[in-house]
């Protein structure tokens, strides 16, 4: 570091290396020096320290060298960028704890946006989708100033696709509507094309526009088919299944999720091979094909367990279960796994099914003290968390209307309204 230092000296004074040479050694020499290719005695170093207003002690202090830091510091941007994209956000921990970068004086906008984008993406991964959300947003601010619409619309679409994860649907719909514009007005090619067509199949599914969905899920896997590539071809695949069987084409619904959980098990994501287990169990309920649908529930049951999974994650499957017992008449076994599910810590909108589904048994096995219990516990669960609950006032009043308590039957029936 000695060569560079003196280097630095010089040009903090103005001086060329042949003026700073002069008299002292020659300029080739001093080029060697400050190389770091040779070791100057000394007698060079108390003359050259004469020349630049120092003491020799100043050559051997430690300084930053802000050219490699900076080169340095966007290196290691690019690398968490590829982790990012491959996926392994382990690897990219160490580099989110230098909270030094995002105030780093400087970065280019366009440096800036992506390690932005990428701390965005690792609260994304985290579930921690306010910390994701701003940072998303900073990230486009950065991006659009820089003018690089690729980048720029990688991160439109993360933004869209967080809120749609928050069932912010109308707003991820406008986000990734002008990023699909943009892509569109600027020809943008390319797995970036593809994951906003399948953002925007998604969201227009969680709107029940199905139809639609599915011509965005379509485009993007003829994309992936016309680039050879597989990018998001298992969530391409489980959103059309979910469109089909909202749809009742239980045939293609099948076909899709068959698909999904091809490429799900082959790229090990055991998560989302549970999640198409699930819906593959709940489409084979809807086509009475029972004895199946308890194999897959069963099957995603013990996959999200062995991956230390939200109790949220299996107790929607449990209810499912008990689902499918409930409507082979099994009430005993549907009545002991929604108890199961009662008996979790996490209390949350499946626990309210689970009081539901207790409630459906009570009216079927005519226990209407029981069954009123239950619709009343999830009704008043429901309303405490802001969740409409008019199915469940419909449910009690037709409890009423049984027995023949028809003011009180009417006084819910208007309660629906």
């Amino acid at each position: 570091m000695l060569g560079q230092r003196i280097k630095e000296l010089r040009k903090e004074k103005k001086l060329t290396q042949q003026e700073l040479s002069k008299g002292i050694i020659t300029r080739s020499y001093l080029s060697q020096i400050e190389q770091g290719l040779v070791q100057p005695s000394f007698d060079i170093l108390e003359k050259l320290s004469l020349k630049l207003d120092c003491s020799v002690d100043t050559f051997f202090k430690t300084i930053e060298n802000k050219d490699l830091l900076l080169s340095q510091v966007k290196k290691e941007i690019k690398t968490a960028e590829n982790q990012i994209e491959s996926n392994s956000y382990e690897k990219v921990e160490g580099f989110i704890q230098k909270k030094d970068y995002l105030v780093h004086k400087e970065l280019n906008s366009y440096d800036k946006g992506i390690l932005l984008w990428v701390h965005g993406k690792y609260y994304e991964h985290k579930k921690d989708y306010n910390h994701s959300l701003a940072f998303f947003e900073e990230s486009i601010t950065e991006l659009e100033s820089s003018k690089h619409t690729n980048e720029m619309l990688r991160s439109l679409d993360s933004l869209g696709y967080v809120h749609s994860q928050i069932n912010n649907n109308e707003i991820a719909l406008n986000l990734l509507n002008k990023a699909y514009r943009i892509m569109i007005y600027d020809q943008i090619q390319g797995v970036i094309r593809v994951s906003i067509l399948v953002n925007l199949g998604i969201v227009h599914g969680k709107l029940k526009e199905y139809y639609s969905a599915i011509n965005f899920l379509q485009e993007a896997s003829d994309l992936n088919d016309k680039m050879g590539t597989y990018y998001k071809s298992g969530e391409i695949f489980m959103a059309m299944g979910i469109c089909n069987m909202q749809l009742k084409r239980y045939k293609g619904a099948k076909e899709a999720y068959e698909r999904a959980l091809n490429f799900f098990k082959l790229s090990k994501n055991k998560y989302y091979q549970a999640g198409t287990y699930t819906n593959l169990g709940i489409l084979s309920s809807y086509k009475k094909e029972y004895h199946q649908a308890d194999l897959y529930l069963r099957t995603a049951i013990n996959i999200y367990k062995s991956v230390g999974s939200k109790e949220s994650e299996i107790m929607n499957v449990q209810v499912e279960l008990a689902r499918v017992y409930y409507l082979q008449e099994e009430y005993d076994k549907a009545s002991s796994i929604c108890h199961d599910v009662l008996q979790m810590e996490d209390v949350n909108k499946h626990t309210a099914q689970a009081l539901e589904l207790l409630g459906d048994i009570g009216f079927k096995l005519s226990d209407i003290e029981d069954s009123l219990k239950h619709y009343n516990r999830a009704k008043d669960f429901l309303v405490t968390q802001s969740i409409s609950c008019d199915h469940l006032c419909k449910k009690v009043a037709d409890v009423y209307f049984s027995i023949g308590d028809y003011q009180k039957a009417s006084d819910f029936y208007k309660e629906c309204f």
